[in-house]
């Protein structure tokens, strides 16, 4: 059986294309797929050449680093105890303050009893003292007469110490004020008669004594 030169040449082809996609079909993961990417796996911060896969320049930087982020975390450290001292400090402050605050308003309350003592007791050396003052005056006025006493407490209310003659006129007895209330009543003048009747407000027994003289 002959075969010509054609068919011999199209098996030959066909026995090639055969035998390359054999090839690749048993090869294709070797060919197509990427290799995996075996993720290195480090049991401490310290970088070990032999551990890895790494270049001796690539394992150098690494320690480099490792020591300098080792440096860093000891300064963090260092900062935090830093922090927690200045924080202990401010409360130790705070508590002073607090304490110095409370002292102060106890000064304060302290002085404000002492000051409203000290105006109390004032208040009273001063009563003390006007009431003095008006005995004398009212002494002075008996012993002057009813007249002088008249004369003076006119001139009291033209300087706008009125309430303070009535204050006076108030301590003297009633035998005292009586002549005094007559020698204005009986007097010409209309003003002396209206400080009568003022005085006279301040004990209306006095007016029927006085027109019984």
């Amino acid at each position: 059986m002959k075969f010509s030169a054609s068919v011999i040449v199209l098996l030959a082809v066909l026995l090639s294309v055969g035998s390359a996609g054999l090839m690749l079909f048993l090869n294709y993961d070797d060919l197509f797929k990427p290799t995996p990417v075996v993720k290195a796996e480090f049991t401490s911060v310290e970088f070990d050449a032999d551990d890895t896969s790494y270049s001796p320049a690539e394992t150098h930087s690494m320690n480099q680093l490792s020591k300098e982020l080792s440096l860093l975390k000891d300064k963090l450290l260092e900062r935090e105890k830093d922090l927690d001292a200045r924080e202990s400090a401010l409360s130790m402050d705070l508590e002073s303050l607090e304490k110095q605050k409370r002292e102060l308003n106890r000064i304060q309350d302290d002085l404000s009893s002492k000051l409203a003592e000290f105006e109390s007791r004032k208040g009273k050396d001063l009563s003390e003292e006007k009431l003095k003052e008006y005995k004398d005056t009212a002494k002075r006025w008996v012993e002057m007469g009813p007249e002088v006493a008249s004369v003076e407490i006119q001139n009291w209310r033209q300087k706008r110490r009125f309430e303070e003659a009535l204050s006076i006129f108030e301590t003297l007895k009633a035998e005292d004020k009586a002549p005094i209330i007559a020698f204005m009543l009986n007097s010409d003048q209309d003003d002396l008669i209206e400080l009568a009747d003022a005085l006279a407000m301040r004990d209306r027994g006095l007016l029927p004594s006085v027109s019984m003289e």
